[in-house]
């Protein structure tokens, strides 16, 4: 595969990306980039979460792009963003 082609993949996914779910519930998404065949997509903050068990990217029509499990306990006061960076590869 052609680098033009794996760049293509990576805007067509990074369209594709419209919520991010944590433990089910909605997240802001602040920004999506892509830089060549990396995409870098940031969460706004969450806040009132006291764990962090499931973080996961969705398409247009609910499916899982990505995900990520953790069993993270959260303090009191504390709020969580985060980042999923990914590259299209062949």
């Amino acid at each position: 595969m052609n680098q033009q082609y794996l760049e293509r993949v990576a805007q067509d996914l990074l369209e594709r990306i419209t919520s991010a779910k944590l433990n089910g519930q909605e997240v802001p998404i602040v920004s999506k980039e892509r830089g060549g065949t990396i995409i870098t997509v940031m969460t706004g903050r969450v806040e009132d979460q006291k764990k962090a068990e499931h973080i996961a990217l969705y398409d247009e029509q609910g499916g899982v792009i990505t995900e990520r499990f953790s069993n993270l306990d959260v303090s009191a006061n504390r709020s969580l963003d985060f980042r999923f960076e990914f590259e299209v590869t062949s």
